[in-house]
């Protein structure tokens, strides 16, 4: 983008630039500059000028109209504020420009540049990759779950300040949401490249974050910069956007003549490919010459470093040849990210002029990162175009098709170890099979040639080189397992007694099975996902309660490529319990998963029922506008409901009163409101579906389920204690409820509209449910919560795990895993028992502090009351 583009986009976007657009309408020449500024102009620094000049000939208007009408008057006050903004604004503009030109700086120029796969698409997440710097990191496709997956290169989404996606569909946009949420207050500037209407629908979901006590805003500003600016250029590299006419886009009003058994189309029906040149590196100074040459340490040879000629106090004039190396860093400057869906998108990137001085060889194109998928890689088209490149150029393929392998340490170490305990209970994981290190060695990448099918976490040097003494590696070693379950004697015992219980429990076959997707509360951790339940309610039905980000990565990663798509198929409905994004925010790609699953079997589509209340459907029905149209695929039964609560004023009349939600009397019957072309009570194997509004937010809901034998399966969302639940849920077989805090946190779980872990268990006591099951923690209880005594003596209560997969028969083994966990976790217990210590203390020292101020108030008023009455007795006897 040119210095006038980014100076004009500045002001504009500046703390006055609203107030300067509603009191000045533009010029003709901004006008002109504002429609070329999408572009980049041969002479931005003319152009900048010209800018300065308009600005500071309407800053003499107003002075000029200032001094010809009367101080006080309302046209000389106007003159004078708009003089102000004008003033303001062209500072503001000036020191935004310096700090564009120090961020481009000579002296910022990366030495050491990486390129590294975050994803090859084989387990969890769809794939991605970054391009690292010591200063910046450029995220190529922010995929659901992205923000779990960074800590995997040492990386923060605060680090993220470039994203750049190659299609506006949700598995390449679907992260960034949470990317955003997850920097920290006052983060620099993230910009979005590629699709536009990115930042309309991050708006859309805003207000649906999980506060609903403020208004919920971004961390960081946000820059949308869509196809037509023509590429980015920063201090570390360029990029240039390459469009691909690719696969027609579909219009909104073709909805309702979509042919449900065909692919969906996107709304934006260009693709775009992304050519990366690294800006020519800095040479590094040859402290010989400055030796012979007699130059002064100081800032001169940080001028001389950046590029500018220096005059010496002899009167010499020193240029930066004079002083620098002859020989450059080792490099490989050159890349391309792509990805075609259909041959007529092979055609464009074939013809796409800036690609031709690499095609004919006058440049080298050292990587070409492959998104396309498998029936276009393959094709003699296609293979032809990556020949062209030549032998040099190293074909990185990253379309799900590679070596399936753990993407994140600590998921499969942890459930590695749950594994041994039960396989029944916790399945083994898509990847587990693998035992070893995965480092930056050959051995687990596919190689064919020059074409890699790369493995997670693969990196590979544009400039410099790679950093062997700090590898980045994932270790999933069965040895480790052995060594954490025989660690202690009472450790070992533990988990041999809760294997003999489970070998003397026939292994069930009995319906419901419920499975864990995600029991992490807000945000996901490097153990729990955010919240999603299975509920197979046969072997042809099931349901989902909740699908936050990541439940279909969860999915297919518990179940196998296979088992998922016959699952996908059987899924009838999904149930959100409200509309915060840790709940719905895996909705998108669960719809297009499953009409995919129909798709690829063959099998003619059935709608999904999508039970949900309008803050769902809201940002689905602007996702279907601006990106891909979901809403033929789903039918929606609207469960919102308000409960007003009325309070009388001094007029006698009855006035609403928002979010009290004392008294709660929504109910609502789903059975009565399913639609009757899908929903058959023994096909779906449910009598009876009810909606119960609970203590969250003013439309969240738990919900009821009662299946074809009677049994009853209650699951609570997020909610404090709420007695219209109990109630309906009386005589429960089994209770899913929420237990975010910790029992000492009672006040934090009040003000956020959660449970603690004792008032989740006595719900169920009053409720008189058979089974309980804990979920939904924190994220400061990465592996387990807190596990206090009394849940021993309740006796039929557990703590829910990520991938812990029980049917109705093995309810009961369930408890016995808590003494179990105790040993496992002892670390991380004693690290929680040691924060509760910590807080009681300060409580305890703040109570004998006020205690303290408290009294010695009393004894100054005392002392005082005193004086006043011997001075009074004095007056009396005077």
């Amino acid at each position: 983008m040119s210095l006038c583009c980014s100076s004009f986009v500045l002001l504009q976007g500046s703390c006055f630039g609203k107030t300067i657009v509603a009191l000045l309408r533009p010029t003709k020449l901004l006008r002109s500059l504002s429609s070329r500024s999408r572009y980049s102009p041969p002479h931005s620094e003319e152009i900048t000028e010209k800018i300065y000049e308009d600005l500071n000939q309407r800053i003499d208007k107003f002075r000029k109209e200032l001094n010809k009408y009367a101080r006080a008057s309302f046209r000389s006050r106007s003159a004078a504020s708009s003089l102000s903004n004008l003033r303001a604004a062209l500072s503001d503009m000036k020191e935004k420009q310096r700090k564009h030109e120090a961020i481009n700086s000579i002296a910022l120029i990366p030495s050491n540049v990486t390129l590294e796969v975050l994803s090859n698409g084989t387990t969890h997440l769809r794939p991605c990759v970054i391009i690292r710097t010591p200063q910046k990191v450029y995220l190529f496709n922010c995929p659901e779950g992205t923000t779990r997956f960074l800590p995997s290169l040492r990386l923060k989404s605060l680090n993220v300040c470039d994203i750049f996606a190659t299609r506006g569909t949700w598995d390449h946009i679907g992260g960034i949401s949470s990317v955003l949420l997850s920097k920290e207050q006052g983060a620099q500037l993230t910009r979005l490249h590629g699709p536009v209407d990115i930042k309309h629908f991050l708006e859309c979901i805003r207000p649906f974050t999980d506060s609903d006590f403020v208004l919920a805003k971004y961390p960081a500003p946000v820059e949308e910069r869509p196809l037509d600016i023509g590429s980015y250029k920063d201090a570390a590299l360029t990029v240039h956007y390459l469009p691909l006419s690719g696969l027609r886009g579909a219009a909104v009003n073709e909805a309702s003549r979509m042919d449900l058994n065909r692919p969906v189309k996107p709304i934006q029906g260009v693709d775009i490919a992304y050519l990366i040149e690294l800006n020519s590196p800095p040479r590094r100074v040859d402290p010989t010459k400055l030796i012979e040459l007699r130059i002064p340490n100081g800032p001169l040879i940080g001028r001389l470093k950046n590029g500018e000629s220096v005059t010496l106090e002899d009167g010499r004039l020193i240029k930066p040849d004079d002083i620098l190396f002859s020989e450059i860093a080792e490099e490989q400057p050159n890349a391309l990210i792509v990805e075609c869906v259909d041959f007529e998108a092979v055609e464009s990137i074939k013809n796409n002029s800036l690609l031709q001085k690499f095609i004919d060889g006058t440049e080298k194109m050292n990587f070409v990162v492959h998104f396309t998928a498998n029936e276009i890689l393959n094709s003699n088209e296609y293979t032809a175009w990556m020949t062209s490149f030549g032998p040099q150029c190293m074909h990185i393929v990253l379309n799900g098709s590679g070596p399936i392998l753990p993407h994140i340490e600590s998921i499969y170490r942890n459930h590695a170890l749950l594994n041994h305990l039960s396989p029944n209970l916790f399945p083994p994981l898509l990847g587990s099979q693998f035992d070893g290190v995965i480092g930056q060695d050959d051995e687990c990448e596919k190689r064919e040639g020059n074409i890699i099918y790369a493995h997670p976490l693969q990196r590979f040097a544009l400039r410099g080189s790679l950093n062997a003494e700090d590898p980045i590696t994932i270790m999933v070693k069965s040895s480790d397992i052995e060594s954490k379950v025989n660690q202690s004697e009472t450790t070992k015992k533990a988990v041999d007694d809760f294997k003999n219980e489970c070998n003397c429990t026939e292994c069930s076959n009995d319906m419901p099975r419920i499975s864990f997707l995600g029991t992490s509360s807000a945000v996901p951790s490097k153990y729990r996902n955010v919240s999603g339940y299975l509920l197979q309610l046969s072997e042809s039905s099931s349901v989902m309660v909740d699908c936050g980000e990541g439940s279909y990565g969860q999915l297919r990663v518990l179940f196998g490529v296979e088992r998922c798509l016959e699952i996908l198929l059987s899924l009838k409905a999904i149930f959100i319990t409200h509309a915060h994004q840790d709940h719905m925010n895996g909705l998108y790609t669960m719809i297009l998963r499953r009409h995919e699953a129909f798709l690829a079997k063959g099998v003619e589509y059935r709608p999904l029922v999508l039970v949900c209340n309008f803050n769902v459907l809201n940002p689905l029905r602007t996702y279907s506008r601006c990106f891909c149209d979901l809403e033929p695929l789903i039918n929606v039964v609207n469960i919102s409901n308000r409960s007003p609560v009325f309070r009388t004023r001094g007029d006698g009349r009855n006035h609403l009163r928002r979010g009290d939600d004392s008294r709660l009397s929504g109910i609502m019957d789903i059975v009565k409101l399913m639609p009757r072309s899908l929903f058959d009570k023994v096909e779906w194997g449910l009598t009876d579906i009810l909606a119960v509004q609970v203590h969250h937010t003013r439309m969240a809901n738990g919900f009821v389920f009662i299946n074809s034998d009677g049994r009853k399966i209650v699951f609570s969302g997020d909610t404090k204690p709420c007695d219209l639940l109990v109630e309906h849920g009386m005589n429960a077989d089994l209770l899913i409820h929420e237990a975010t805090f910790e029992d000492d946190h009672e006040r934090d779980a009040a003000f956020k509209k959660h449970s603690t872990m004792k008032q989740a268990v006595d719900v169920g006591v009053r409720m008189h449910a058979k089974h309980i099951i804990l979920s939904h923690f924190s994220a400061r209880y990465p592996k387990v919560p807190a596990l206090p005594d009394y849940l021993d003596s309740a006796g039929n209560v557990s703590v829910a795990v990520d991938n812990l997969s029980v049917r109705f028969g093995d309810l009961a083994l369930l408890p016995k895993t808590l003494n179990v966990f105790r040993e496992l976790y002892q670390e991380e217990l004693f690290e929680i028992k040691l924060r509760m210590e910590q807080r009681t203390l300060r409580k305890q020292a703040e109570e004998e502090q006020k205690q303290s101020g408290n009294s010695g108030t009393m004894g100054v008023d005392g002392t005082r009351s005193q004086t006043r009455k011997r001075k009074a007795a004095g007056d009396a006897d005077t």
